[in-house]
């Protein structure tokens, strides 16, 4: 077994992140869409792009405080330190490591099966459209408590544009999903420059400001189009099960991508004067 260093975890996180890109880079349609695609409405896809962008909205404009009501927040923040200091007391190792890595894992894992109940709930009683909301505001509540693993917030506008650059990154394939998660590991190299230069060399708030709307548009088109065969099954009350595992696939695909970029964050923070 290779000694432990930054380096080799260095490279073992490029891996594991180029394994995603390979593993996501078809359009791997489940066969059922082919049955129902030709039924789906012309306006659906426009339908689910208004409601995904409603709810990005709300939920940045006022729906924090409340999703933080359904976790404990403090209690993550304090997980974090007590593995920070387990770094400055026993050394950045696999075993300090790890601890990071398992916080971030459990809260996927939870996340993940609330949304299961939630998918398959609605498409049992056969609503679609309705669960937006609801899936969003699970969705965000994942990656706000991965992000809180690695020691980050979310709260700032410059957080909340890489969040939906996540989603937006982690729905795509192809030669657009190589090339996005390119520009995500420039995103994350610019924040680390700018956490640690002068204010003068921060991003213009207004810039920021209006990227965030831009971004939003583009997440939820994202977002309707991965979902927009399995909505239109969910409002099915005898098939809408089917549809309601698509919530589930989507989720565990933007938190896998998420758990990736925050730990390269975080990785980036131990040791900043390495380059790639």
């Amino acid at each position: 077994m290779s000694q432990f260093s930054w380096e080799n975890e260095w490279r073992l996180q490029k891996l594991k992140e180029e394994s995603f890109v390979v593993g996501h880079i078809m359009d791997k349609t489940p066969k059922w869409v082919k049955f129902v695609e030709k039924k789906v409405p012309a306006t659906l896809q426009k339908t689910l792009e208004t409601a995904f962008n409603k709810a990005f909205v709300t939920v940045f404009e006022k729906g924090s405080k409340l999703i933080e009501k359904t976790y404990r927040k403090e209690r993550q923040v304090e997980l974090f330190k007590e593995h920070e200091r387990d770094i400055y007391n026993e050394g950045f190792n696999g075993k300090t490591l790890r601890k990071f890595e398992r916080q971030a894992k459990r809260t996927r894992a939870k996340n993940l099966t609330i949304t299961t109940f939630e998918g398959i709930g609605f498409g049992i009683v056969g609503l679609g459209i309705p669960d937006i909301p609801i899936f969003v505001s699970v969705m965000l509540k994942s990656i706000y408590e991965i992000a809180l693993s690695y020691g980050f917030s979310y709260s700032t506008d410059k957080e909340r544009l890489f969040i939906l650059k996540l989603i937006d990154t982690a729905l795509k394939s192809g030669d657009e999903l190589r090339k996005k998660d390119t520009d995500m590991n420039k995103l994350i190299r610019r924040y680390y420059e700018e956490d640690n230069a002068g204010e003068e060399e921060q991003t213009d708030a207004f810039v920021v400001e209006l990227q965030i709307k831009r971004q939003i548009d583009s997440s939820a088109k994202a977002l309707s189009h991965e979902l927009l065969y399995g909505k239109f099954l969910q409002g099915s009350t005898f098939i809408g099960v089917v549809g309601g595992t698509a919530d589930v696939t989507c989720l565990k695909r933007i938190t896998d991508y998420a758990a990736l970029k925050y730990k390269r964050r975080f990785l980036l923070r131990q040791f900043p004067d390495e380059e790639e």
